[in-house]
């Protein structure tokens, strides 16, 4: 009994903690009762205490119901507050609702009364207004009434002065009443002053034309024509009284100047001109007080005669002919009379447009009002510049002058563009319009015709029997020097007519096509130049061709002909870089030497009766020592000696490459007829049939046999093109069996039978693969029959031999072949032709039966593949032989 507080009070704290445990898991949503009873009673001694964990239970039910009153009451509590504070938010907002209400009814009650307020001051406004108005108008209208009276009176009066003075404020006013001429005293008033004014223009137009008789002399009162002007300004009278003057002045210039009469021709343009400065000078005396000054009377007067001069010398150059320097002089006084207009009346130009100096305000310029009649007939004067300048060419030709030595150029060049530049000064100061883009196209024309006439007739004619060819040269270079300096000036003139000329007119300005005829005369120069020298070499040329090369017995030094042609080719070089002007010149001069030079040695060699293998070596010699001569040629005459240009040196090199194929060519001996074609052919591959005729021509052989050896070079030509498409073929056959291979026997090994087993084939020539080393590969020793063994016919494997013996003599080193037949390699190297060994079976002698071909088909398509590729390395092996043999044998 003692020991039972001691064991249940452990029980009862653990409860307690149990308890408090529990209680985080009772508020748990995820609450397990069965859980819950296992923590409380983890043992069956722990159930002696279930009544203590009953009260524990029973504790935390009261307390959380405690709980839950006390926060059920809370919010309770906050609900009443919340209503009460709702309600006093309410009664808030409705009062001041009120206040708004009644602030609204106060500020409508102001409006109204200020709106009564401002009622009556617009009413008071408006009739404030209207009364200034009303008041405005009648005061009007009553300076309206005196005016036209005070106007009435001064017409009858003749005051025009005052009633020019009063025009203008009647004006004024009778605009201030448009709006009230529905009224008809208004209307009757109006009416009234405008009759008063067009009758005051009338009396101001009549005035004036009693104060000039009928010859345009001042008769009248000048002042009071000039109040009698003031009173018409800005009316239809004013120009009524423009034209009566200037009909007047201009009556005495018509009956002077009629069209027809000596004195209206183009020479006697100036005469015009001249009477218009003695009216001027008149008006400017006697004539000016009586007009205003803002009418402009002299700028007018000359306005009218410069459009009544135009008509006239439009219709004068229409129906009489014209002379070119009267129509040039014409338009040269034409042109300085309207600049004298435009600085009289002090007219410019600014901004693209013509304003009057003094105020800016718009003005109409003088330029082009009498010069644009000319326009139509430059024409005439653009041909008389095309005849001088035909003219002058044609005397360049005729008679070419005396050059001067210190120029570079001929001396017509400088002439003649000096003339091109005082024709186009000239023409700029007539025209800049469509007859400066055709003088233009005179210019270059007129370039062309130089060219051609001039430069190119000038060029000297060389030949051998030339007293001082070297002099020639000189001449020849002046002119291509010539032709480049007129090229570089027509670009500039080009450009300078571009620059003067109208905008839309300058698309037609080119000297294209003079630009190409000065060019090709320095091609002519540069063709003559070389012809030159031609024409010196050509005495060592006949030299070379007139030689016994068929008596030459040894190989010496280079013959005399090289030296000879050596030396012309120096002098002429040095004169050719002393004196021509542009380097690029210089070089194309080198170029078209070495071209000549090369195509002349050919022909002399060609020109030649026969030549021996020993005299085509010295000729060999001769053209190596004329190679050297040309490859020198670039630097002759120059500060260094530095290498040809690579161009330079492939032209060279394929101009002498020629002439040592025809030399090797007849190296060759014509016996047997396979060799010499086989030669051939390698030095010509494109066999041409004539360089095969001088060939066999110049070894002496009869032109009754020349048919011999082209049918065999014909049938060696044939052979080629067989043996090229069996290639062909037999590429294309390899390649797709090939391609039948790797997809049908990739996997498959191949059994192959022979009657020569591979321990026969040295290890030296046979590479297998790793691939197929499993595989047992039998070959057979027989070759296709379709397949052919050699590239060669007998008669020319006979002829092989018998030219050069027994082929054990040569050794060849042959490129190894590889032929691939399924998976495995074999190379296969020869050191002779006769004991070549044949790891493969093959023989060139007869070819296998069909049946046993058929045979080594059936049991193979490798075996087909390999033997094919075989006879074709065979093919090549004898082709690369005999070509290396036949280039290996020396005569």
């Amino acid at each position: 009994m003692g020991d039972n507080p001691d064991k249940t009070k452990p029980a009862y704290k653990r409860e307690d903690s149990s308890g408090s445990s529990a209680a985080g898991h009772l508020d748990s949503t995820g609450f397990s009762m069965a859980k819950h009873i296992d923590r409380l009673f983890p043992s069956a001694s722990s159930l002696d205490n279930v009544d203590v964990a009953a009260a524990n239970t029973g504790h935390r039910l009261h307390a959380v119901k405690q709980e839950i009153r006390r926060q059920l009451r809370a919010q309770s509590d906050s609900h009443q507050q919340q209503t009460q504070s709702i309600e006093a938010t309410k009664a808030a907002i409705g009062e001041l609702y009120t206040r708004i209400s009644e602030m609204k009814a106060k500020a409508q009650t102001s409006e109204r009364m200020v709106f009564d307020i401002t009622q009556d001051i617009k009413a008071l406004d408006f009739a404030k207004r209207n009364l200034s108005q009303a008041t405005a108008t009648m005061r009007r209208l009553q300076l309206l009434v005196s005016g036209v009276g005070q106007l009435r009176q001064f017409k009858e009066q003749k005051k025009y002065g005052e009633a020019a003075r009063l025009l203008p404020a009647i004006a004024g006013l009778r605009e201030g009443f448009a709006e009230h001429m529905g009224v008809r005293a208004i209307a009757r008033l109006d009416d009234e002053a405008a009759g008063l004014q067009r009758s005051l223009g009338s009396m101001a137009f009549q005035e004036v034309q009693r104060g000039f008789d009928a010859q345009g002399l001042l008769v009248g009162d000048a002042e009071l024509m000039h109040q009698a002007c003031l009173c018409c300004a800005g009316t239809e009278e004013q120009t009524r009284v423009k034209d009566l003057y200037c009909e007047l002045q201009l009556r005495a210039y018509v009956a002077i100047f009629q069209i027809g009469d000596d004195v209206s021709q183009l020479e006697n343009v100036s005469r015009r001109y001249a009477w218009l400065r003695r009216i001027l000078r008149n008006y400017a005396e006697e004539h000016a007080p009586a007009f205003p000054d803002a009418w402009r009377m002299g700028e007018e007067l000359s306005r009218r005669f410069a459009h009544t001069t135009r008509d006239h010398l439009s219709e004068t150059m229409a129906t009489r002919d014209i002379d070119v320097g009267h129509l040039t002089a014409a338009l040269a006084d034409t042109l300085a009379f309207e600049a004298q207009c435009d600085k009289k009346f002090g007219i410019v130009r600014r901004n693209g447009a013509a304003v009057y100096e003094s105020s800016g305000a718009p003005a109409e310029s003088f330029v082009g009002s009498v010069s644009c009649a000319f326009e139509p007939y430059m024409a005439v004067f653009i041909s008389g510049e095309q005849a001088k300048f035909e003219a002058l060419v044609r005397r360049f030709r005729s008679e070419p002058g005396d050059d001067d030595p210190s120029l570079n150029v001929l001396a017509s060049s400088t002439d003649l563009l000096y003339q091109f530049r005082e024709s186009l000064r000239q023409c700029a100061a007539l025209s800049t319009g469509q007859a400066m883009a055709d003088l233009a196209q005179v210019f270059g024309q007129s370039l062309s015709n130089y060219a051609r006439s001039v430069l190119v007739h000038a060029l000297p004619r060389i030949s051998s029997t030339t007293a001082a060819p070297l002099d020639a040269l000189r001449r020849a270079c002046l002119v291509a020097n010539t032709a480049d300096y007129c090229a570089s000036a027509a670009a500039q003139l080009e450009q300078k007519i571009i620059e003067k000329v109208d905008g839309p007119l300058r698309e037609q300005v080119t000297f294209a096509a003079s630009r190409e005829a000065l060019l090709s005369a320095i091609n002519s120069s540069i063709g003559a130049l070389v012809g030159g020298v031609d024409a010196m070499c050509a005495p060592a040329l006949a030299a070379l061709t007139d030689a016994p090369w068929h008596d030459v017995q040894t190989v010496g030094d280079q013959s005399e002909y090289v030296l000879l042609i050596a030396s012309a080719i120096e002098a002429a070089t040095s004169v050719a870089r002393v004196s021509l002007s542009g380097p690029r010149y210089f070089r194309s001069y080198c170029d078209k030497l070495a071209s000549r030079i090369s195509e002349r040695y050919m022909t002399a060699i060609v020109q030649c009766k026969r030549i021996s293998e020993i005299g085509a070596e010295q000729l060999l010699l001769d053209a190596q020592a004329l190679k050297s001569v040309l490859l020198r040629v670039p630097s002759i005459g120059a500060d260094d000696d530095s290498q040809p240009p690579p161009t330079y040196a492939r032209i060279v090199a394929q101009g002498v490459g020629r002439i040592e194929a025809l030399l090797k060519a007849i190296l060759v001996p014509t016996d047997p007829a396979d060799a010499l074609v086989g030669r051939f052919l390698l030095l010509f591959p494109a066999a041409p049939r004539d360089v095969f005729r001088h060939v066999l021509s110049l070894k002496g052989v009869k032109p009754a046999d020349h048919p011999a050896y082209l049918r065999v070079l014909q049938a060696h030509q044939r052979q080629t093109q067989l043996d090229k498409q069996s290639e062909v073929d037999k590429q294309s056959q390899l390649d797709k069996q090939s391609e039948v291979d790797k997809k049908d026997q990739l996997d498959k090994p191949s059994q192959i039978t022979s009657d020569v087993p591979v321990a026969a084939v040295p290890s030296a020539y046979a590479t297998p693969d790793p691939r197929s080393s499993s595989m047992p590969v039998h070959v057979t020793g027989r070759a296709p029959a379709s397949a052919p063994l050699v590239s060669r016919t007998s008669a020319g494997r006979a002829n092989e031999h018998s030219r050069f013996g027994s082929t054990t003599e040569h050794s060849a080193h042959l490129s190894p072949s590889t032929h691939h037949a399924g998976q495995s390699q074999t190379t296969f190297q020869s050191t002779t032709y006769a004991n070549m060994p044949d790891p493969l079976g093959i023989t060139s002698g007869p070819s296998a039966s069909n049946e046993q071909c058929s045979d080594i088909d059936a049991q193979s398509p490798v075996l087909a593949s390999l033997a094919a590729n075989a006879t074709a390395t065979r093919t090549k092996i004898n082709e690369n032989l005999r070509k290396f043999m036949s280039t290996m044998r020396r005569p």
